[in-house]
């Protein structure tokens, strides 16, 4: 039939006359029935409102022949059949929340050792032994061996599930076809299963590997380097609702073990920047055991965790214009140097947001608790007078074996008691860190006005604090520790014992 008997034989169909149907496209009753003889055609627009008022196509209008369409596929590929290729492209999906966890564990545990190593001589295993509370192994070590176990639990299921993709592909060797809206799985000897992109579990994409896991938990792997067209089903997976995408590399699609050793590093570093802060005073404190005069190795130690996140930072940078997925790195060195920076401000500047020994020690409440536990306090101001001191008291025990000095400065001078008091306090510091030897203990925190510096060699410990405007200062033998933390233990002053 052509253009006008079916125009005449739908609009009968419908019950429309020729000045209805006219009327409807707002044309002349004349212009339908030339259409209808075959003399005249509509335009294009009238076309497509015809093809809507009778519900149908254009091509049935003018009487163009139906054909059925069959839609080609995108890309036909065969899944991975031999174990150590299949082994090879789960590599790069097994969890990395493992890798996380055991980076975390590695550092914790090493947080661990070298607070232990900080708090008690580590080389003194039956001293270790015997005066740890077991703090830290309870707040890092547990928290440590749970991560470590997680990680390596993850790290067991991931090796099963390697394995069993592996039995599965061997078992069931098959080619996929992808089409735009569906998947088509032709096993040998079996019909083929047709499935829409919805009812994937999950579709995920590494450098190398497109990985599908069907509903029965099975996965399919199927290698890039195999695929027709793979920018273009790269692209159609992503639309699809369960896309993972796993690649390392943004532009180029490789694969191996170098790939995943890059995604472990990245991951350590990672992590690794949020560690910086803790870390590196521990390890100040524990190379200050073997060093006491080195100052420019001091600088370095203390400016350690900022070096560190300055270094995360430039691999992610290096990452990201080799074209490495790294961008966390540069956000996590970024976040790690504003942390510390900020941190370090506080430290220096910022008193009176943090007061770390809470009221300042007066010498009333200091002779009161002396006396209070068997000690003589004197009173020893004499000669110290041009100091700014207000008043020094010396404590000690009846066989005058050590001995507690406080010096309380006056505080009314206004930069000039203040400025004696710091000076005190560092010439006694400098005192103690000047003297040759290999310290077993160090503890140091300096919060501004509030600051306290304490040391244990093999033969003494020592301690000096200032808060606000009072120093206290003593030498003790190593001999006295026992008795020394009996008659500290009431003291509010937050002493590091």
């Amino acid at each position: 039939m052509n253009f006008g008997q079916n125009l005449q034989q739908h609009r009968k169909d419908k019950g429309l006359s020729q000045e209805a149907l006219a009327n409807q496209l707002f044309v002349t009753r004349q212009s339908v029935s030339q259409w209808e003889n075959d003399r005249t055609m509509p335009s294009v627009d009238l076309l497509l409102k015809l093809s809507d008022i009778f519900g149908t196509t254009v091509d049935a209008l003018l009487g163009k022949p139906e054909t059925e369409s069959i839609p080609q596929p995108i890309s036909s590929v065969n899944i991975l059949t031999k174990k150590k290729d299949i082994r090879a492209a789960m590599r790069s999906v097994r969890n990395p929340a493992a890798t996380v966890l055991i980076s975390v564990a590695l550092l914790l545990g090493f947080l661990c050792g070298m607070m232990l190593f900080f708090k008690y001589n580590i080389y003194n295993t039956r001293y270790a032994l015997e005066h740890s509370t077991w703090d830290f192994i309870y707040r890092y070590g547990i928290a440590a061996l749970l991560c470590l176990l997680v990680g390596i639990t993850l790290m067991v299921i991931g090796i099963i599930l390697t394995k069993k993709a592996a039995g599965f592909g061997t078992n069931h060797p098959c080619s996929l076809r992808f089409f735009y809206d569906h998947l088509e799985i032709e096993e040998e000897n079996a019909e083929p299963l047709s499935l829409f992109y919805a009812n994937i579990r999950s579709i995920t994409e590494t450098d190398a590997y497109f990985i599908l896991k069907m509903q029965n938990k099975s996965r399919l792997c199927v290698d890039k380097r195999e695929v027709e067209s793979v920018e273009e089903l790269s692209k159609l997976l992503k639309s699809t609702p369960h896309y993972r995408d796993r690649r390392l590399c943004k532009t180029h699609q490789t694969g191996g073990k170098r790939l995943v050793i890059l995604r472990i590093a990245r991951d350590f570093l990672f992590v690794s920047a949020f560690f910086t802060l803790p870390a590196s005073p521990i390890i100040f404190g524990w190379l200050n055991t073997f060093i006491t005069e080195n100052q420019p190795l001091r600088v370095f130690l203390f400016l350690l965790p900022i070096l560190w996140a300055a270094a995360v930072a430039a691999a992610g940078i290096v990452l990201v214009i080799r074209h490495v997925k790294a961008l966390r790195l540069i956000i996590a060195g970024g976040t790690a140097i504003i942390v510390c920076a900020v941190f370090s401000f506080i430290i220096n500047n910022a008193n009176v947001l943090y007061d770390l020994q809470n009221e300042r020690i007066t010498s009333e409440s200091f002779t009161d608790y002396m006396e209070a536990h068997g000690m003589t306090v004197d009173n020893t101001i004499k000669g110290r007078e041009e100091l700014y001191i207000t008043s020094c008291l010396t404590a000690h025990p009846e066989n005058n074996a050590f001995s507690i000095i406080l010096m309380e400065f006056d505080e009314f001078t206004q930069e000039k008691g203040l400025f004696s008091a710091l000076e005190t306090f560092g010439d006694l510091k400098n005192k103690i860190c000047s003297t040759p030897r290999r310290t077993t203990r160090y503890t140091s925190q300096d919060f501004s006005f509030n600051t306290f510096y304490t040391e244990t060699t093999g033969d003494r410990i020592a301690y000096v604090s200032l808060n606000e405007y009072t120093v206290i200062y003593f030498e003790v033998p190593i001999e006295k520790e026992a008795q020394l933390r009996e008659l500290l233990k009431d003291w509010e002053l937050q002493l590091p014992y």
